[in-house]
C-alpha cells in the first residue's frame, strides 16, 4: 500500500519554443521550480535547419548539492511535423549545472518543448513527496475523468468535499463512486490543484489561472483565498505584469489582489484604464482607489497650506520688531 500511495517524483512542464528569434541568439525559457531547484531553458537557432535546446539550473545555494534526474523531451510541432523525443540520464550539480542537447533537425518547424524531469537520486535538495493520483487505493477513492474518457485521476473524497460544496452535494446525491467530470483542457491544471489539496500541498506560479478556474467552478473558497495570498507574495512587476495580476483580480474576484496591485505598482491608474479594457467591477474598483487618492491628496494639501500659513504667521512675528520700529520712527 505505501508503495502505490506515492510517486516517484517526477514533473513534466510543456514550453514554447521563440518564434522568429535570430540565428545564434540564445533566447530565455522559463521554467521555474522543478524537484526542488530552479531552473530555465535556452532555445538556441544555430542555422536555418538546426536548434538547440539547453537546460541550466539555477541554483545558488553554497551548499553541495547533486541530482542524478532523467531528463525527457519531446519537440512537437504543428501539421504533419513528425514528433523527437529523447531521453538522457544527467547528473547535475553544483558545478555541472547546465546541459545541452544535441542539435535538432528543422529547429524552426518546432513551437513546443514538452519536458519531463524525473529524479533518480539526489543529495542536497529538498524533496518532496507527492501522492500517486494515478492509482486508485483506500485513501483515494474518487475518481475524476476527462470527458472524452482518455485521462483519469484519483482523489481523497473527504479532502474534496471539505473544500468544495459543489462536490460534497455530488457526492450527497450521486455517491462517492460516480465518477466527477472535467473538461481534457483542463487535466494538468487538475493535477496540479490535487498537489495543493493532498501532500505536499504545492502551489506552482506557471499554472495558477487554471487552477483557479477549477477552485470557482467548484466554489473553493479557500482554496482560492489561499492562492490569492500567494499570488500577492509572488507576484512579478512591471507594466505587463501589473496588468496581468489585475486581470487575474478581475476574473476572480480577488479585492486583496487588486488593491495590493494599484497601491503599489499603478499610481498612474488613469494609464491602465486608457489603455486597457476591464469589466464593470474592476472599474469601480479602480475609480474607488482614484477618489481615496484624490481625498488623501487634497487632505495633505491641506496641512500643507495649513503649515505654510503657520510659517508665514511665525516670519511676521520674528520681523515685527523692525516692522514696529519702522513704523514708530514715521
Amino acid at each position: 500500500m505505501g508503495d502505490d500511495l506515492w510517486k516517484i517524483p517526477e514533473v513534466i512542464k510543456t514550453l514554447d519554443i521563440p518564434v522568429d528569434s535570430a540565428v545564434r541568439l540564445k533566447v530565455k525559457i522559463p521554467i521555474g521550480d522543478v524537484l526542488g531547484l530552479v531552473w530555465t531553458g535556452y532555445w538556441t537557432v544555430l542555422n536555418t535547419a538546426q536548434g538547440q535546446f539547453e537546460l541550466k539550473c539555477e541554483e545558488t545555494s553554497l551548499c553541495p548539492w547533486k541530482l542524478l534526474a532523467q531528463v525527457d523531451t519531446k519537440f512537437i510541432g504543428e501539421g504533419q511535423t513528425p514528433e523527437l523525443n529523447f531521453r538522457n540520464e544527467i547528473q547535475f550539480s553544483q558545478r555541472m549545472k547546465s546541459w545541452k542537447l544535441s542539435p535538432i533537425d528543422q529547429g524552426r518547424k518546432y513551437n513546443k518543448i514538452e519536458l519531463k524531469l524525473i529524479r533518480k537520486s539526489a543529495c542536497g535538495i529538498r524533496q518532496e513527496n507527492y501522492i500517486n493520483i494515478d492509482v486508485q487505493n483506500k485513501w483515494l477513492d474518487a475518481r475524476i475523468c476527462s470527458n472524452d474518457g482518455s485521462m483519469k485521476v484519483y482523489a481523497n473524497s473527504g479532502v474534496l468535499a471539505l473544500n468544495s460544496s459543489v462536490l460534497r452535494k455530488h457526492f450527497e446525491e450521486k455517491g462517492i463512486l460516480n465518477d466527477i467530470i472535467v473538461p481534457s483542457s483542463l487535466f494538468p491544471a487538475l493535477r496540479k490543484l490535487l498537489n495543493f489539496l493532498h501532500p505536499p500541498f504545492s502551489i506552482e506560479k506557471e499554472t495558477v489561472g487554471k487552477v483557479l478556474e477549477l477552485a470557482q467552478h467548484w466554489e473553493m473558497h479557500q482554496v482560492l483565498s489561499k492562492y490569492e495570498s500567494f499570488l500577492i507574495k509572488h507576484r512579478s512587476y512591471g507594466q505587463e505584469a501589473t496588468v496581468k495580476n489585475i486581470k487575474l483580480a478581475e476574473k476572480f474576484k480577488m479585492k486583496n489582489l487588486l488593491e495590493e496591485v494599484l497601491w503599489n505598482d499603478a499610481r498612474c491608474v488613469y494609464t491602465l484604464l486608457q489603455e486597457n479594457c476591464f469589466s464593470t467591477w474592476t472599474r469601480a474598483a479602480i475609480f474607488e482607489f482614484i477618489l481615496e487618492i484624490e481625498d488623501e491628496d487634497f487632505e495633505e494639501n491641506e496641512e500643507n497650506d495649513e503649515e505654510e500659513s503657520e510659517n508665514e504667521d511665525d516670519g511676521y512675528s520674528i520681523d515685527s520688531d523692525d516692522g514696529v520700529g519702522d513704523l514708530l520712527n514715521i
